[in-house]
């Protein structure tokens, strides 16, 4: 099945969708290249799985299937995020736990970033965060786009800062700290997908709707897509937020980019490629 992104550079968008997107541009300080635009229609589409809501896509690797371990990782995480208020100390731990699944997985960017065919992307906030935290953003061939879900008419829109390639590789490797309804990372690889055709993903946690939604769309427009994750559970809340299937006031991650990054100077994240 043919699925149709709605894709817009910023300029070229909707003006009701250009003044939702502008005050996220306020707000972060950073302005987008491109807009794409996931109605509540489509993304139901796009969590819907193929064969029950038990199977998961075949490309994808689930670590804490076979490391229980991991499974106690996500519960410290999910303490954590419910907390009326975080301390620091709780910021600290939350983001060596992250860390330590990433340990857990067993494929590392690691030695694919050092290829010169791989290019690797660290998502803003907390991929960036998290892939330079564990030495996967080679100065010489990594982005950092800024990327932002934006609420919109029940549905998505994801924001996007300028992601320019000028030559091709046969690998892209993204880092994510975690995978909700799938947009931010489907609307990475629809603006990277004529630069490559084979696209690592690495995760500390993702919803199984949003394994759909990427594996679904990757199926669509031709493009090979492999995905790691820490573990996975099932439940999006109206805002796509990953919650417990037993009660939608419980966030199992929660905003990583919140919780971690006052943790880390903001430094922007070099591009020396291209």
């Amino acid at each position: 099945m043919k699925l149709n992104i709605e894709f817009y550079l910023r300029d070229q968008a909707p003006g009701e969708m250009r003044t939702a997107a502008e005050k996220y541009e306020k707000r972060f300080g950073i302005r987008f290249a491109s807009l794409t635009y996931f109605s509540e229609e489509f993304l139901s589409v796009l969590h819907r799985a193929e064969s029950g809501p038990e199977k998961i896509p075949g490309s994808v690797i689930i670590v804490s299937i076979t490391d229980n371990s991991i499974v106690q990782d996500i519960a410290v995480l999910t303490e954590i995020a419910n907390s009326f208020s975080i301390s620091n100390t709780e910021r600290m731990l939350y983001f060596e736990t992250l860390k330590n699944v990433y340990r857990k997985l067993p494929s590392h960017p690691k030695e694919a970033s050092q290829d010169a065919r791989t290019l690797c992307v660290g998502i803003q906030r907390e991929g960036k965060v998290l892939g330079e935290a564990m030495g996967w953003l080679p100065v010489d061939r990594s982005i950092c786009p800024d990327a932002k879900r934006i609420p919109y008419h029940k549905g998505l829109l994801v924001g996007l800062s300028e992601l320019t390639l000028l030559q091709q590789y046969s690998r892209t490797i993204i880092i994510d700290g975690a995978i909700a309804s799938g947009a931010t990372i489907i609307s990475t690889i629809e603006k990277l997908r004529s630069n490559t055709t084979l696209f690592d993903i690495f995760s500390v946690h993702s919803t199984s709707e949003g394994l759909w939604a990427i594996s679904q769309y990757a199926q669509s427009v031709g493009v090979k897509v492999r995905i790691t994750v820490g573990h996975t559970t099932k439940g999006l809340n109206s805002h796509y937020y990953a919650v417990s299937s037993t009660n939608e006031e419980i966030v199992v991650v929660g905003d990583l980019g919140d919780t971690i990054d006052v943790l880390v100077p903001n430094v922007t994240c070099l591009k020396k490629r291209q």
